[in-house]
């Protein structure tokens, strides 16, 4: 049931998780409901405190939001992967916490994130193995096959350290059979600018996104609030996400590789820059150019 999440943790231990979008009459995508959610929300003022309160997000960090258009019910849903087509899977590195995310197109060209691996202080030999087991547990004999992105170097604050680093990571998956491939001269921005198109409802009524909150749960906590432009003195969100904020920071890091690698295939538009602008020229009469007077 949409709304409704049932787990089991590494304990032992059973959550029940219950949505208001569980209830008919509260589903926004019905009228009744509609109604009365734009009613309540009225009620929180605060953006913070309605997601606690009625998002059930426990997740809420200060700052601002990278991505608010995010919503549980409208993003969130249950999914199957396909047995016939290509799995992709998205890389970032880093002992903290590396992460990769599994991801597939859904027949309506939306991209479905099926599952993530979060790891802890673990190397890029360590983190791969348990990448390649978990994968072949959960779709053994996939015939179509993987197709692997990581980090773009250009996407990290020391970009030439950072390609050293990128090369030894790259050449331990390859010794294990994974070949990531990526885009050159994509920015952190033009990642987050190709999720936020992403998140907006096409013209079929539905978004271009879909996450599975119960395989992907560090993905849509800091969806929810864990991701976020950290605020400054003077109360201003700062202009860059805080990427030290792990493992919620390396998630979404991963989903940026995603969507920098399957644009094209997503339907997606890569905002070029500006053109540089052109000087001002100031006419005579004569058609030559207006000398400045000499101080």
């Amino acid at each position: 049931m949409k709304g409704l999440v049932v787990t089991k943790n590494d304990l032992g231990v059973t959550a029940v998780r219950l949505h208001y979008s569980a209830d008919p009459t509260r589903n926004p995508s019905t009228e009744e409901g509609a109604a009365w959610l734009e009613r309540t929300r009225r009620l929180y003022p605060d953006p913070h405190a309605w997601n606690q309160e009625m998002e059930i997000s426990f997740w809420v960090s200060s700052g601002t939001r990278v991505y608010p258009e995010f919503t549980e019910t409208t993003h969130c849903q249950p999914l199957e992967h396909r047995s016939r087509k290509t799995i992709y899977r998205a890389w970032d590195f880093g002992w903290h916490a590396p992460a990769c995310l599994v991801a597939q197109l859904d027949p309506q060209d939306r991209l479905v994130v099926l599952r993530e691996i979060i790891g802890h202080e673990e190397t890029t030999r360590g983190f791969a193995e348990k990448v390649i087991e978990r994968c072949a547990e959960w779709y053994p004999s996939h015939a179509p096959g993987y197709e692997d992105f990581c980090d773009p170097a250009g996407q990290q604050v020391n970009a030439a350290a950072s390609e050293r680093s990128e090369a030894r990571d790259v050449e331990i998956l390859n010794k294990l059979g994974i070949h990531p491939r990526w885009e050159w001269g994509w920015s952190r921005k033009d990642g987050r600018s190709l999720v936020h198109q992403l998140l907006q409802q096409r013209v079929d009524g539905t978004p271009g996104f879909y996450v599975d909150p119960s395989h992907a749960p560090v993905l849509v906590q800091g969806f929810l609030g864990k991701y976020v432009y950290p605020e400054q003195q003077n109360g201003a969100a700062r202009d860059e996400p805080d990427e030290r904020n792990h493992p919620w920071a390396d998630a979404h890091a991963a989903l940026r590789y995603l969507c920098t690698g399957l644009y094209s295939a997503l339907g997606l538009r890569r905002h070029a820059p500006p053109p540089p602008p052109e000087p001002e020229v100031t006419w005579h009469g004569y058609g030559t150019q207006k000398r400045r007077a000499r101080g």
